[in-house]
């Protein structure tokens, strides 16, 4: 049996130094470690770029260091993805294309030659037949995504061959085992002996097992889960590979038309067609708002061609404020957070306001305007019980 174990390791643009240096310590330090101690465990890692910068602004250039050496020598896979985690299906082509080119290029410029993805993560494993175009396009050879796209239905994870994306020359999608995955994630298994039995027979066949979740949680969200996967590691129980050696070891191919899709859909969310419901509930009057000033900034910044360092800053403050927690912050499934729906929000208006002589004066009153109609809403929630009410 073969275990590919994927990991994801991000930190919002808006995180203190102090989250990123606790980060660091608890977590991203660990990992190197675990790998440079067990030379024979194999990985397939995304950081998204957007935190290889934090790492290098706040002096953390040993993180940096330890995964590019454990890179170069094979241990570590590295994918392409998003620069600031925004969820793609909900942007237009243009900023699609341009968070990715962005993170590769901020990526290589860390990483070097150790970084040269053949895989594709996409944010919060958000996915749609145009995610799965562009990145096919940009030279990817495939993607890592829940299983429940397969059929809108869990439990029906691969284990046994691979599937190439129909109407997509050579583009191959990879589907995450979610039950095995949150268990290890959640601490279900208390020793490496529990990881194994929970496996069964499958240990013994010619079968793999793909796991996804965020880095963090070993040693950050979850204190001693790293001492876990540390000691399975050391255990050899369970070859350990990269996604991408998957298509050497298992030759059985089928075709597949996977359905949009997040690493968290329902099967219910999955029927209804809105998979993307964490951070765009057509039921959610907040999600509205919000999205209604990100779609404002993004026609004001894109109907602009300008190289000064002005328009650069404006820029810059959109695909800062285009990540996904915002949005999730405003889901109250179950996250509720006012502070980082007001920053998003006031990031928004101000890459209009930087602008604002070259635009319509129309468009920075719509702005501030939904700026103060998303603060004034998200205090009603907050004091009405109707985060409490949504919540249940």
């Amino acid at each position: 049996m073969y275990w590919a174990n994927f990991l994801h390791i991000y930190q919002p643009p808006t995180q203190t130094e102090e989250g990123v240096r606790k980060a660091a310590g608890q977590c991203y330090r660990k990992l190197v470690d675990i790998l440079s101690h067990n030379q024979c465990t194999r990985i397939t890692l995304n950081i998204n770029a957007s935190l290889t910068e934090q790492l290098d602004r706040y002096g953390m250039q040993d993180v940096i260091q330890g995964l590019r050496r454990l890179a170069e020598r094979g241990q570590v896979e590295m994918t392409a993805s998003a620069m600031y985690h925004p969820i793609l299906p909900l942007l237009p082509r243009s900023e699609m294309v341009r968070q990715i080119k962005l993170n590769t290029e901020v990526n290589r410029k860390y990483f070097g030659d150790a970084y040269k993805p053949s895989g594709f993560f996409p944010p919060e494993m958000c996915y749609s037949k145009d995610v799965a175009h562009i990145v096919a396009e940009l030279g990817y050879r495939w993607i890592i995504i829940d299983e429940i796209s397969i059929n809108g239905r869990l439990g029906n994870a691969p284990c046994d061959k691979i599937y190439h994306i129909n109407g997509l020359k050579d583009f191959y999608a990879f589907f995450r085992e979610r039950s095995s995955s949150r268990k290890i994630t959640q601490g279900t298994y208390q020793d490496v002996n529990g990881f194994i039995q929970s496996l069964g027979e499958r240990t013994k066949r010619h079968e793999y097992l793909l796991t996804g979740s965020n880095g963090e949680a070993y040693g950050c969200q979850r204190p001693g889960l790293d001492k876990l996967l540390s000691d399975i590691y050391k255990s050899r129980a369970i070859g350990t590979c990269t996604v991408s050696d998957l298509m050497i070891a298992f030759k059985h191919m089928e075709s597949v038309d996977p359905l949009s899709s997040s690493d968290n859909a329902s099967e219910e969310e999955m029927a209804m067609g809105a998979p993307y419901r964490n951070w765009l509930d057509m039921g959610n009057e907040m999600h509205r708002l919000q999205w209604q000033l990100a779609n404002l900034a993004i026609d004001a910044i894109s109907g602009l061609q300008d190289e000064s360092a002005q328009f650069r800053y404006a820029r810059n403050l959109l695909d800062q404020g285009l990540y996904s927690d915002q949005f999730r912050s405003a889901s109250c499934r179950p996250v509720w957070d006012p502070d980082i729906i007001e920053r998003g929000a006031r990031m928004m208006v101000e890459c209009i306001r930087t602008v604002k002589e070259k635009l319509p004066k129309d468009v920075l009153d719509q702005a501030q305007e939904l700026y103060g109609e998303i603060k004034n809403k998200a205090l009603q929630w907050q004091y009405s019980g109707e985060v409490d009410r949504r919540r249940e």
